[in-house]
């Protein structure tokens, strides 16, 4: 222990000490509630700069913490102080927040001295931290991470919101591609197609300057990008890696990186297996994993998943962003802080006024806020009805961006009215090209509220100096502490500022959480996060019995259980025939086995049923093999190929088909807000799929809707049906938003994927050349022209590979569908450089 270890635990536990800490949260804590109070005499100032500077050197997280904890409360009174620059100078430095240093060094004059150890301390770690092909420089914790994914094939690190996981995750590629030469094919796998753009965007401005590397976020390549030389970054969701892999013809792969890798395990995602599925078909292929997870205390259950060695692995507790917490509850008209060194403290309010859009404007003070409101409904209305509190915001990008969403959506959409008051709303079914300019106008400060739904807890990086959370749940689940601190550790933007606010709010509305504060604080009070504890490894709450009553068609250990529930253990027991079938070992197999005395009986049973090839079963594993045994097996198959005609009905014929043979009745009929509600239901899907795959654009597809609606005179509100009124803009918006969600989650994803599997099984019954054509691509894709897919599969959106098809063709050359070549330079020389589409398209090619 070293002599600043010593001088820690004598400090930590020092009432003067606390006492100062303490006092200084609350001077905080009044100043950003703007209620006068006795601010720091300068002997305690200097005091407790001086125990920030003591912590700093100690090599204990809690010290190192609060030794930066202790700089961000004081720094907005007094940054303009030489000694107190001097000392955070020293604490950031100590620490090796080089973020933090550039921050403060906003303030500084060349009068601020340092001690020569502390420049050569500086320079030491600006010279050996300092990332490669790049002027930034690696804090502490992010140079120890990159050191050890360099000294390992497998590798799994956790940390704060704000550790700049992805960030990290580009600099270990960048020195890949320039160690090795540019010889490596790298994924990265992402949560949902939300993420997929943003990521690309941001790896194409990364990677700009490395000819021979193309980064793409389809499973096909094109064929211009397939040279010997060329290399790839792929971006993928689960079931696109699963596609990738699947086809023996496409690059070998070297790396994979795995963001957000919570998700993995999550027991709330219906996607978990997937993913689990998903990453171990790579690693059967010798694929060097790494795992990037927020704020996980034992991130090495991920290796333990895939039965990798669980020493190679970090659990970074150091934030380079310190956060305070709050409780607003305009209920009960009070307000509480949460100390670091303290219980919780009442903040003396003037509630006279109990509205929450008068304590969010009163509260942001100027600097963006995030508003967490859990379900899209409230998303939308709380957004709405703060918009009408503010004046007009005049501003060219805003206006841009409300031109695109009136002719892309409907000029009704409510995002425009918020948008035209400076907020926005902000969820993961927006259509991409709407949902990326407004994460633009966030991030450039042209809008400065955001409400949004968990899609913040999916990676989507919009840091903001507050984030007011209005619920204490994710759908209907109250908020574990991964989800908490994974949210409120939005708060704060590195390099920005050195702090971050989470406001808590309570506010007068029936369907409100934080009801009962004591009990439903208590997420927000502990800062200490549990291990996770995976299904597979653990089989805790009757997983594996749940596994056998799947595969059997047996009775669940709950009447009650969720519909999300049960399709993650009906797909848990898909994986696990299929590595039955496979002989492959694995946790999820050997642990039913041994966990399940009736596993192996089962399992064989099942396989003597069987008659698909586990090809195919591994390619749709969210499909019972019941149900592709029932396809494969069916006598007239030959007679029920699909054609490349789409109309309306030739498409309700299909999805009538499929509904038969897949029982979409029972299986896709329970839920929230489930595929199959009725039958009645295909005759909708029917318009919007016919429309979807004819590369109808979205505004039509809308228009058409609306239309259909007003014929059928009813539409579905919650869980109701009421009648419909094509001139209510509120209909009008549920109309849009029901779309959006239907192409992105139904169309695209649930319909899809049983399409995939009906043209595989038709591809082994009668061979490719009679399997008729893959609807499953023209429902990814939006079209049945195989030119605007293979622009697509070039990282060019729908939308955009359709204007150029009409207007700039000739710079293609198609062979029989299949781009062969195109000059770029041309086609982007012969574009009004100042024309939205010259603007998207050139972020992407």
């Amino acid at each position: 222990m070293n002599i600043f270890d010593k001088l820690f635990l004598k400090s930590i536990n020092d009432e003067y000490f606390e006492e100062l800490y303490y006092k200084a949260e609350l001077v905080y804590a009044n100043t950003f509630f703007q209620v006068d109070c006795r601010k720091l005499d300068d002997k305690e100032v200097v005091d407790l700069l001086r125990f920030s500077d003591i912590l700093s050197r100690s090599n204990n997280v809690e010290a190192q913490n609060k030794a930066y904890k202790i700089i961000s409360l004081l720094v907005d009174d007094y940054k303009d102080e030489v000694f107190f620059r001097t000392v955070a100078n020293s604490v950031f430095v100590k620490l090796g927040n080089f973020p933090a240093i550039e921050y403060i060094g906003k303030y500084s004059q060349e009068s601020d001295g340092a001690s020569v150890e502390l420049a050569l301390e500086k320079s030491v770690k600006e010279t050996f931290q300092k990332v490669h092909a790049s002027d930034y420089v690696f804090t502490d914790a992010q140079y120890q991470i990159f050191e050890s994914l360099k000294c390992n094939n497998h590798f799994s690190f956790s940390g704060p919101t704000s550790l700049g996981k992805s960030f990290i995750i580009n600099a270990f590629i960048r020195y890949l591609v320039d160690e090795h030469k540019g010889t490596d094919n790298i994924i990265i796998l992402v949560p949902t197609r939300a993420l997929i753009n943003q990521t690309v965007i941001n790896l194409k401005k990364e990677f700009s300057s490395i000819e021979n590397y193309k980064i793409l976020a389809h499973p096909a390549v094109s064929e211009p990008f397939k040279t010997d030389k060329t290399r790839y970054i792929f971006v993928f969701t689960p079931e696109r890696l699963v596609a990738y892999l699947s086809d023996g013809n496409n690059p070998k792969i070297d790396y994979l990186f795995v963001d957000e890798a919570q998700k993995i395990i999550s027991e709330k995602d219906s996607r978990s297996p997937l993913y689990y599925h998903a990453i171990l078909q790579a690693e059967r292929k010798s694929i060097k994993l790494y795992f990037a997870s927020p704020n996980i205390p034992n991130p090495e259950v991920f290796l333990q998943l895939f039965e990798k060695s669980t020493d190679e692995s970090i659990s970074v507790k150091s934030s380079p962003v310190a956060q305070n917490r709050f409780f607003i509850d305009l209920v009960e008209k009070k307000s509480m802080m949460f100390s670091d060194v303290n219980d919780e403290s009442y903040i003396d309010l003037n509630f006279e006024i109990d509205d929450f859009n008068f304590w969010l404007k009163k509260l942001s003070a100027n600097q963006k806020s995030i508003v967490y409101c859990n379900t899209k409904v409230d998303t939308i209305q709380y957004a709405l009805s703060f918009a009408k509190t503010l004046p007009d915001k005049n501003d060219d990008k805003i206006d841009e961006v409300i031109s695109i969403i009136e002719e892309h959506l409907h000029k009704r959409y409510y995002l425009i009215d918020c948008l035209k008051k400076g907020v926005a709303f902000h969820f993961g079914n927006l259509p991409q090209r709407i949902r990326e300019k407004v994460e633009i106008l966030f991030s450039d400060k042209a809008i400065d509220y955001m409400f949004c739904t968990s899609t913040l807890l999916e990676g989507v990086n919009l840091p903001a100096k507050n984030i007011f959370i209005l619920n204490n749940a994710i759908g209907l689940t109250k908020f574990s502490d991964i989800d908490f601190w994974n949210l409120a550790g939005r708060s704060g933007r590195l390099a920005k500022e050195l702090s971050g606010n989470i406001i808590c709010t309570r506010i007068v509305d029936k369907n409100n959480r934080w009801r009962n504060p004591d009990k439903d604080l208590s997420v927000v009070r502990s800062k200490d996060i549990k291990p996770i504890k995976p299904l597979v490894i653990n089989g805790q709450k009757n997983f594996y019995r749940n596994i056998e009553a799947a595969l059997t068609d047996g009775v669940f250990s709950r009447k009650n259980a969720s519909a999300n529930e049960i399709s993650v253990w009906n797909h848990y027991a898909n994986i696990a025939f299929i590595h039955e079938l496979r002989a492959d070992d694995s946790a999820l197999r050997s642990n039913f086995v041994s966990k399940n005395e009736n596993a192996k009986g089962i399992l064989q049973k099942e396989k003597k049923k069987n008659s698909v090839p586990d090809k195919i079963l591994s390619s749709s594993s969210m499909i019972k093999a019941k149900y592709q045994n029932r396809v494969c097996n069916d006598s007239g198959l030959s007679e029920k190929v699909l054609s490349s005609e789409v109309n309306y009905d030739t498409v309700l014929n299909n999805l009538e088909m499929l509904c038969d043979f897949y029982s979409w009745e029972d299986e896709e009929s329970s839920g929230h807000n489930p595929m199959c509600r009725s039958r009645d239901t295909l005759k909708y899907y029917a318009v919007l799929m016919t429309n979807w795959i004819n590369a109808t654009p979205l505004n039509r597809i809308i228009t058409s809707t609306i239309t259909y609606y007003s014929e059928k005179r009813v539409i579905w509100d919650v869980n109701e049906l009421v009648t419909f009124y094509p001139s209510s803009q509120n209909h009008i918006n549920m109309v849009i938003n029901q779309i959006i969600s239907d192409i992105d989650n139904v169309l695209r994803f649930k319909i899809k994927n049983y399409f995939s599997n009906y043209h595989d099984l038709l591809n082994h019954k009668l061979g490719e050349d009679n399997s008729g054509p893959n609807w499953a691509d023209f429902l990814e894709y939006g079209t049945t022209d195989y030119r605007v897919i293979e622009l697509q599969n070039m990282a060019i959106p729908r939308h955009l590979a359709n204007y150029l098809l009409e207007n700039s063709i000739d710079f293609f050359k198609f062979d029989k569908g299949v781009l062969m070549s195109f000059d770029r330079d041309g086609l982007l020389d012969s574009m009004d450089k100042s024309s939205t589409e010259f603007k998207e398209l050139i972020e992407v090619i």
